[in-house]
């Protein structure tokens, strides 16, 4: 950052260099940092990608797709991709089928599906991190 005077008028010249991010999760890091801390993968300089990388599919092209978690209410596809994005960072690619049309009508059911040999760790994942209570300090 740096300063300069024209006249009376103080101006300030700011860079606006763009934050590391993490390839594997998207998240952003304050300059300096070098290490997801979430994922432990190295930062890539840069703001992220607008959308996330698709991940390839570790099993056969037939793998087959199932249901891992159905959420519902009006936050039912936001709930989906948070549960999508948890999975991702685990390494367990899925799928959010028909998102335009719960985008439209937030009313309907929102199916979160995974490859049938990850529905198993998929599930256990979920359940670790969204049906856990948070605990209340002090108590």
């Amino acid at each position: 950052m740096g300063y300069y005077i024209s006249g009376t008028i103080l101006f300030v010249e700011v860079s606006l260099l763009a934050m590391p991010y993490c390839p594997s999760c998207l998240t952003e890091y304050v300059e300096g940092s070098s290490t997801c801390e979430d994922c432990g993968v190295p930062l890539a300089p840069g703001s992220p990608p607008e959308k996330a990388p698709q991940m390839q599919s570790a099993g056969s092209a037939d793998s087959k797709l199932v249901p891992v978690r159905v959420f519902t209410g009006p936050t039912a596809l936001l709930d989906a991709d948070v549960a999508r994005n948890i999975l991702q960072s685990q390494g367990i690619p899925s799928l959010v089928p028909g998102e335009t049309s719960a985008e439209l009508l937030p009313v309907l059911d929102v199916s979160l599906l995974v490859r049938e040999e990850d529905a198993e760790r998929a599930a256990s994942i979920l359940r670790d991190y969204l049906d856990t209570e948070a605990a209340i300090p002090g108590e």
